[in-house]
């Protein structure tokens, strides 16, 4: 049983001490070996997914829809709304984070994500989307610096939560996008160029701004400690949130993969990255591996953990005030 041993040491001691039934991703691209943003996508492998991520310790997720062609898109969104209506899986999908197609198409900003496939930010097109996906797309990312971003911000933020990422957006687009409705940075110090300017930068902006609660990749290779420190100082525990951010590969052997049609290599440590540029390609590691690498820094209490890694992602789809503490467990076993 998970919980007993590995990486469910720090979940078997939590779920006796604060209750808790797993922990909850807002950021899973699949698992082993199923993709949710694959032609060959069906319920059967979205359940066969998440029973996997049940078994290592993942209660409830987002599953996340990456820039691909669009008919690939769109076939996703279909088949993950009709599985967030589904008896047998809503109780654990929670819902939707579409992150792309409306991403920057800078070499390091865009990360994985193919240019040939992204595309300005449009009201008509993100509706058309939403419909294919039965109105379950909760989460979306994008780039706010692009040309439509914030009227789309705008039209959308009571509705769906907007997050800033793969961007190259300053302080001031940055501050016009949060006004419009943006609340939350996607893997805040991933999804950015090695080298930007100093001062001048979508991670200091981001930082600056209080409104934004940040998720963070803690993996053990997107960020090093020092960073997870910096950004815990800057935005307090209480407006941050641990994702996975893990693809197919968390649980698959290493060799080569194709990502989205882009080639991958997963290394024997868990490193996945670009085969032919020098970008990380998602993760391999559960959200489980994640906060037990957190855990083992060992500046974090337990119930900051609990936070990190339960609390706060719960709050944040049911857009509650992070400031305040909630007043009993947000979801039951």
């Amino acid at each position: 049983m998970f919980g007993e041993s590995g990486n469910g040491r720090l979940l078997g001691r939590l779920r006796k001490s604060h209750h808790i039934p797993g922990w909850v991703d807002l950021q899973v691209n699949g698992h082993a070996g199923v993709s949710f943003c694959s032609r060959d996508l069906t319920l059967e492998r979205v359940a066969e997914a998440m029973e996997n991520l049940l078994s290592e310790g993942t209660y409830a997720f987002l599953a996340t829809v990456v820039t691909s062609p669009a008919e690939v898109m769109t076939h996703c969104l279909s088949v993950l709304g009709a599985a967030c209506e589904s008896p047998a899986l809503s109780r654990h999908l929670l819902g939707i984070h579409l992150e792309g197609p409306f991403l920057s198409p800078e070499a390091g900003a865009r990360g994985a994500h193919p240019p040939e496939h992204l595309q300005l930010p449009d009201l008509d097109r993100f509706n058309r989307l939403q419909e294919r996906a039965k109105g379950h797309i909760r989460v979306l990312t994008l780039a706010p610096e692009l040309p439509g971003a914030l009227r789309l911000v705008e039209r959308i933020s009571e509705s769906e939560i907007c997050s800033a990422g793969h961007t190259m957006a300053d302080y001031a687009t940055l501050k016009d996008a949060v006004q419009a409705g943006l609340r939350l940075s996607t893997h805040l110090g991933n999804g950015v160029p090695e080298k930007i300017h100093r001062h001048q930068n979508p991670i200091v902006a981001q930082l600056a701004l209080p409104e934004l609660a940040a998720s963070l990749i803690a993996d053990g290779f997107h960020l090093p400690e020092s960073f997870i420190r910096a950004v815990l100082a800057a935005k307090e525990v209480g407006r941050c949130f641990i994702v996975s951010d893990q693809t197919f590969l968390a649980g698959m052997p290493p060799g080569e993969y194709l990502l989205g049609g882009v080639p991958v290599v997963l290394e024997a440590n868990g490193f996945a990255h670009m085969r032919d540029e020098p970008y990380l390609a998602g993760s391999s590691r559960t959200m489980a591996e994640c906060m037990e690498h957190l855990a083992g820094f060992g500046f974090l209490s337990d119930e900051e953990l609990v936070r990190l890694g339960y609390e706060t992602p719960l709050r944040i789809l049911e857009r509650l005030d992070l400031s305040t503490r909630p007043t009993e467990t947000c979801l039951k076993a």
